[in-house]
């Protein structure tokens, strides 16, 4: 059995004999398996021109050969539309279960008409492409049903609220719907404004989903670490920014990731390392693969390549994709004949497959994201009874500590920006990079198997402190301190959720001086925003944010909510206050 990062699970005789009574084995093959990296890499030659690290995959080794497919469950798409009658994709499709938006179109169609949408029907393939069919690639949960939410339309490409709504837990096709995938997000650099009542709009009904269970939802951490321009639109970060080396944006500045019940997702690359797009911050979960940009130099022009490099570094634009499906035929999708090939699945020239059905350049945490849908989906067939708190559990302790040597990120002065894996006081390693890991699909599933029910959720609600005199912030040497109190009798810690406020102003392309810690009753630090990287605010607050750093800590005790500013020298006059702290709480 393989090894990677430590040692690979490797389920019992017993379990892998459990797990696959009556289980028919499939005998036909998918052509473009061998290009999947991601679902099990030998270290074999793939779409790009360099090869992937071995055993740089999503662990699933054996479970498919044992049935455990991801059957029974339904994943939700929330995205732009899914092709419902792709090839490799429809037979996985519930008749009439998806929604589109879209006025004046058919009411359970999605399927894109506008040509260069791809992205939805590539996530969906990600997840459930159809297995051993004799056509294409297959899905990390091949048997897994899909429904597709078209909240980015042909018609109006704004994803609203009521949209996600709809998707995530009112709608009438979202009533069955086990795991919701969100390929989206916020990418600004301003914080968001997030009240209590919205967090309570949000993760009530999320709670009460899948008949008090919880839905899982799993959300995309963004592709904002590293922004050299405006590409795609993102916010350019100034090259200060990015010289610091903390992320462009961090993924708690998108309030939906720091919501309780959601998974967010960081990405791996090829070689077990952060893709180099992928956002950093507190209120990651786990990470899954989502691969770089899949260019070889033989296809891609030049000049493309050049302009794309210029951003993201000539290493990261040959290096592999994720494989997967894209809108049926050479006229839509990333995969069309008018637009430019980046590798050999390109066009109907393509000696690969020439269906013009299937891309090889699939990258982002949109990729990693769904990868991370189909292993829960995965965990969930195993173990239909596990709620929403037991399959982020399972995912998060299962996890492989990819990247053991990250080095922590310090300012010029010597103060550290941004740690890289710590242990925390209840043993787990987390990092602002990669959440607790790589998901591991054969220690998932073998955990789940067995895991006994969480108990009871208990939630300490907001507890708040706002001083009559503002605390002034000073430099590195003498942070601005608050410090809150939780006396509820929560032993392990799920989750932390906090808010602040400053009258300190920044720019979004000026460094942001304040680095904001959150130290634990057991003394585990925690950055929830680092200095020097990128935020835009006239007083500095922040409604919403979340750390994952102290999974299974005791919450009782006094919490610390530290800032400094870095650069400013620690005798220096101080240029701002804070204001308030509040904390929640959640665990059991």
């Amino acid at each position: 059995m393989r090894q990677l990062f430590g040692k690979r699970t490797i389920l019992s005789v017993a379990t892998l004999v459990a797990l696959s009574a009556g289980a028919a084995q499939a005998q036909q093959s998918d052509p473009l398996y061998r290009y999947q990296w991601h679902l099990m890499n030998y270290g074999q030659a793939v779409l790009g021109d360099t090869k992937p690290t071995f055993a740089v995959d999503l662990g699933i080794d054996d479970l498919h050969d044992y049935n455990i497919r991801g059957k029974g469950v339904v994943v939700g798409v929330l995205d732009e539309g899914v092709d419902i009658h792709h090839a490799d994709l429809a037979a996985n499709v519930v008749p009439n279960g998806s929604k589109n938006f879209d006025p004046g179109r058919p009411e359970h169609d999605p399927t894109p008409t506008t040509p260069d949408y791809g992205h939805g029907t590539s996530v969906a393939g990600i997840i459930a492409a159809v297995g051993w069919n004799g056509i294409g690639v297959r899905g990390v949960a091949p048997s897994a049903r899909l429904k597709s939410f078209n909240g980015f339309g042909d018609v109006s490409t704004s994803l609203s609220e009521d949209k996600i709504f709809y998707a995530w837990w009112n709608g009438a096709e979202a009533q069955d719907v086990d795991i919701s995938s969100n390929s989206w997000g916020v990418g600004s650099g301003s914080p968001q404004t997030f009240s209590e009542s919205q967090v309570d709009a949000y993760e009530k009904p999320m709670a009460a989903a899948r008949n008090g269970r919880g839905r899982v939802y799993v959300k995309a951490a963004g592709n904002n670490n590293l922004q050299r321009d405006s590409f795609f639109g993102r916010i350019k970060c100034a090259q200060a920014i990015l010289d610091a080396n903390v992320g462009c944006v961090q993924t708690g500045l998108d309030p939906r990731n720091n919501l309780f019940g959601v998974m967010t997702i960081a990405s791996v690359d090829a070689t077990g390392k952060r893709a180099v797009y992928s956002s950093a911050g507190s209120a990651l979960w786990v990470s899954g693969l989502g691969g770089e940009f899949g260019g070889e130099r033989a296809v891609l022009s030049e000049a493309t390549r050049t302009r794309l490099a210029e951003t993201f570094g000539d290493a990261a634009i040959v290096s592999p994709a994720i494989v997967t499906t894209d809108p049926s035929g050479c006229a839509m999708g990333y995969n069309r004949e008018d637009a430019e090939a980046f590798n050999r699945l390109d066009h109907a020239a393509s000696a690969i497959d020439a269906s013009c059905d299937y891309n090889g350049t699939m990258s982002g945490t949109s990729a990693a994201a769904p990868t991370v849908s189909g292993v829960a989906a995965l965990v969930l067939q195993a173990n239909p009874k596990l709620g929403a708190r037991e399959v982020k559990y399972i995912l998060a302790t299962t996890a492989r500590q990819v990247d053991k040597d990250q080095p922590d990120v310090k300012h010029a002065n010597g103060t550290l920006l941004v740690p890289g894996w710590r242990k925390n006081a209840a043993g787990h390693f987390f990092s602002n990079w990669y959440g607790f890991g790589l998901v591991d699909a054969t220690a998932a599933v073998e955990l789940a198997g067995r895991f006994k029910s969480l108990p009871a959720l208990v939630d300490s609600g907001w507890q708040r402190v706002a001083p009559a005199q503002a605390v002034a912030i000073g430099g590195a040497g003498a942070p601005a301190k608050l410090q809150i109190a939780i006396d509820r009798d929560i032993g392990k810690i799920e989750g932390v959720q906090l808010g602040l406020a400053t009258n300190y102003s920044s720019s979004s392309n000026t460094p942001f001086p304040l680095q904001i810690v959150l130290v634990s009753p057991k003394g585990t630090r925690s950055t929830i925003v680092p200095a020097m990287t990128s935020v835009s605010s006239s007083a500095f607050k922040l409604d919403f944010a979340a750390s994952n750093a102290f999974l299974d800590e005791p919450a009782k005790g006094t919490w610390t909510l530290e800032i400094a500013d870095v650069p400013l020298a620690a005798n220096a006059a101080a240029k701002g206050k804070l204001n308030s702290f509040k904390i929640r709480v959640l665990g059991h």
